[in-house]
């Protein structure tokens, strides 16, 4: 995460609850990004070893991209989640769906396929 941002803040890394309706990891370009817009700023985040933040909170606090989250476990993720400091939050304007969220099966396939 980049300095200009606050995702970490508190002593905490705040993460979306979920995918915002909007998110730029549903199916189809509903941010209407440019071809190969979000596979850069994936590679970049990786690369930096950082993350993705929600487009619902670059203004005021800032968040991790639940999309980004659930896809893409950084060291520094893998590490705060391990030291229990993640917090989820809920930002202002977000039209969250929990419904949405994906399970690590989802992620990482079935141990058993």
């Amino acid at each position: 995460m980049s300095a200009r941002h606050n995702a970490y803040r508190d002593g905490r890394i705040h993460v979306c609850e979920a995918m915002c309706s909007t998110c730029i990891f549903r199916p189809g370009n509903l941010m209407r990004l440019k071809s190969g817009r979000v596979r850069q700023m994936v590679d970049e985040a990786r690369a930096e070893e950082s993350a993705i933040i929600c487009h619902h909170t670059l203004e005021g606090d800032n968040a991790v991209c639940r999309g980004f989250y659930d896809r893409y476990p950084t060291q520094p993720l893998q590490i705060a989640e391990r030291l229990d400091l993640i917090i989820e939050v809920t930002p202002e304007g977000g039209n969250l769906d929990p419904s949405d969220a994906l399970t690590p099966t989802d992620v990482y396939g079935s141990l058993h396929a």
